[in-house]
């Protein structure tokens, strides 16, 4: 939050005026399961605040959207994960160019399909 907020200035005054956010569909409450607590938490956390700055900087023709980068390749996500670094952030470029104004405060997947809060 701190970050986007240091730069919302910058990325209004830029060409493209998006401003993406990297969370997890972890942060997500429409999902069911228990476990990683204080990772989950934190991932919902991000995702509210960089939703309601979404609503605040509309105005400005901004378009706030966050990314689950998918379950990836590294060390955390480990060698059996679905898709490795470069299928996820290929995705995710791709999906970022496409943003228009009514995917504001959205959440989406690597691949630009839409992820319920």
């Amino acid at each position: 939050f701190k970050v986007a907020t240091a730069f919302a200035d910058n990325v209004a005054a830029g060409k493209d005026k998006k401003l993406i956010t990297i969370s997890s569909v972890m942060g997500s409450i429409a999902r069911s399961g228990g476990g990683e607590y204080i990772y989950k938490t934190s991932k919902t956390a991000v995702n509210m605040a960089m939703h309601c700055l979404a609503a605040d900087l509309a105005s400005r023709g901004m378009i706030l959207a966050l990314f689950h980068p998918g379950w990836v390749q590294t060390d955390m996500g480990g060698p059996s994960a679905a898709i490795d670094a470069n299928a996820s952030v290929t995705g995710m470029r791709k999906a970022i160019a496409g943003l228009t104004k009514k995917d504001n405060g959205c959440f989406f997947n690597y691949d630009g399909a839409p992820i319920e809060w």
